[in-house]
C-alpha cells in the first residue's frame, strides 16, 4: 500500500464553474426521456412524368438546419430532465453521532457536506431537491458554518432542530426559508419511538415542501458534468480510494466497480442508511478548509468555505488534483484542474467532505 499524506498544492488561475441514488425510498422528479418509438406505414410515393423546357432555371434548395438546444439537468446532479426543477433547494441538519446511525434518506440526498462540530466530531448537511423522499433523519440543530452553504443556493428551504440562541438570531440574517423544528413544529417533523431523542427527529420533503407554502428560489446549478462517453482529462489518476482523519471520526471512501461509486466506511464499519443500503455517491470531492471559532460558542468550529484551497476530486475511480475557489458567500464554489479546465464530475449524487489540510491520505494500491 501506498499513500499520499498532503494534496498538491498548484498555484491556478481560476475562472468560473456552474453536481441517483443506490437506495429506494425516494421518488425521483426526473422524467424518464424519449417514447416508445411507433412505426407508421404511408403508401407508396406516386411519381410523374412532365416535360420541362430546356431554358427553365430552378433557384438552388436552400438547406437550413437547426440544433435541438441541450436538454436541462437536475441542478445537484446533472441528470437531465424534460423540464428544469423549479422548487427550491432544502437542506436540512442531519445527525452522524454513533446513536443516530444509520440515518434516514441519506442516499437520496443530491449532496452532502461533513464539517466538523464539537468533540471532533461530524454533522451532515444534506441537499434535498431532484427526489421526493419520505423519511430524513435524524435532523439536529444548526451550526453558523452553516450559513455559508446556505448563501448560494437562491433562497433555499434549512431544515434544523433548532440551534444555539446567538445561532437562531444570525440565521435571521441569511438568504433562505426557515422551516426547522422551532418554526414549523409537527407540521414537518415528528420524533420516533425506534431512537431516543435528541437522535430520533425525522421529516419528509413532501411535509417540508407544503410548510413552505411555495416560498423560495429556484437554486442554480452546482457543478459541472461529463456528457455520456465524454474521456477524463489527462491528469486524473486511477485510485483505490482516500482516507480522512476528522479527529473523531475516521472515513475511508473505496471505489466499487459493482456500486459504481465510492463506498463509505466510519470507524471501520461500513456506512448503510436506515434500509441497510451502502452509501456509495458517484462523486466524493475532499476540500481542504480552514475552521475558527464560532461567535455562538468557543467550543464550536466554524468551518470557512469561502477563499480558496486544495480540493481532491473523485469521480469514475479516479483522482483529480483541484484548486477550489469561492470569491464572496453568494458565488458557487469553482473547481479547477492542474490544466485550468472545469472540473467534471459524474452525473449523480456528490458528498463533500470538508476536512483540515494534511487530514486525508490517497490509497493508490491495494491494501491486499
Amino acid at each position: 500500500m501506498s499513500s499520499r499524506h498532503t494534496p498538491l498544492i498548484t498555484p491556478i488561475i481560476v475562472l468560473s464553474l456552474t453536481l441517483a441514488a443506490c437506495s429506494g425510498g425516494g421518488t425521483s422528479l426526473l422524467p424518464r426521456l424519449g417514447a416508445p418509438e411507433t412505426t407508421s406505414t404511408s403508401p407508396p410515393a406516386t411519381t410523374t412524368t412532365m416535360a420541362v423546357s430546356s431554358t427553365t432555371t430552378s433557384p438552388p434548395a436552400t438547406t437550413t438546419t437547426t440544433e435541438a438546444p441541450p436538454a436541462p439537468v437536475a441542478q445537484f446532479t446533472g441528470e437531465e430532465t424534460v423540464e428544469l426543477i423549479t422548487r427550491p433547494a432544502f437542506l436540512v441538519k442531519i445527525d452522524n453521532h454513533q446513536l443516530a446511525r444509520p440515518q434516514w434518506g441519506i442516499n437520496q440526498a443530491d449532496v452532502v457536506f461533513e464539517e466538523l462540530v464539537e468533540a471532533n466530531m461530524t454533522r451532515f448537511a444534506a441537499i434535498f431537491h431532484s427526489r421526493n423522499v419520505p423519511d430524513i433523519g435524524p435532523v439536529r440543530s444548526a451550526r453558523t458554518g452553516d450559513f455559508d452553504l446556505l448563501a448560494n443556493l437562491n433562497t433555499p428551504l434549512f431544515g434544523n432542530s433548532g440551534g444555539n440562541p446567538t445561532v437562531m438570531r444570525l440565521l435571521d440574517e441569511v438568504d433562505m426559508v426557515l422551516v426547522g423544528d422551532t418554526s414549523v413544529g409537527r407540521a414537518a417533523y415528528r420524533r420516533i419511538e425506534e431512537k431516543e431523542a435528541p437522535h430520533n427527529l425525522l421529516t419528509s420533503t413532501g411535509e417540508i415542501y407544503a410548510a413552505a407554502d411555495g416560498r423560495g428560489g429556484t437554486p442554480p446549478q452546482m457543478f459541472s458534468y461529463r456528457s455520456k462517453g465524454d474521456p477524463l482529462p489527462p491528469s486524473a489518476q486511477q485510485i483505490v480510494g482516500v482516507d480522512i482523519d476528522y479527529g473523531g471520526y475516521q472515513i475511508t471512501y473505496r471505489w466499487d466497480d459493482a456500486l459504481q461509486g465510492w463506498a463509505r466506511t466510519q470507524e471501520d464499519t461500513d456506512h448503510v442508511d436506515h434500509d441497510g443500503v451502502q452509501i456509495a455517491p458517484e462523486n466524493v470531492i475532499v476540500q481542504f478548509v480552514k475552521y475558527g471559532q464560532s461567535v455562538a460558542y468557543a467550543g464550536s468550529p466554524e468551518v470557512k468555505i469561502v477563499g480558496r484551497g486544495e480540493a481532491w476530486v473523485l469521480t469514475k475511480g479516479h483522482l483529480i488534483e483541484a484548486t477550489w475557489n469561492r470569491p464572496t458567500s453568494t458565488d458557487i464554489t469553482e473547481f479547477r484542474d492542474v490544466d485550468g479546465a472545469t472540473v467534471q464530475l459524474t452525473p449523480g449524487r456528490t458528498w463533500i467532505a470538508l476536512p483540515r489540510a494534511e487530514t486525508a491520505s490517497v490509497i493508490e494500491t491495494s491494501q491486499g
